[in-house]
């Protein structure tokens, strides 16, 4: 049960999402896009784990940003999920 959430960053077409109280081995960030499509990365491996978008190259920008973001994201992932 998400019992917390911190939006980390958002663009036009999308934004960054980390979850607390999820129950996931993986640290990972949620990607929401403005047509409702959804995917979680691993934040350590950048390997999708759920979800879907087409065309593909739309996660391109925001997996770059996580990419320069990691530690920062991999910070809040923590927070939330102690």
């Amino acid at each position: 049960m998400i019992t917390s959430m911190t939006t980390m960053y958002g663009e036009s077409d999308w934004k960054i999402r980390i979850n607390g109280g999820e129950e996931h081995p993986v640290p990972h960030a949620h990607i929401l896009f403005r047509d409702g499509s959804r995917v979680s990365v691993a934040l350590d491996s950048l390997v999708i784990l759920a979800g879907m978008i087409r065309p593909r190259k739309r996660i391109t920008p925001a997996v770059a940003w996580i990419l320069a973001h990691r530690n920062e994201l991999l910070a809040e992932y923590r927070r939330l999920n102690r």
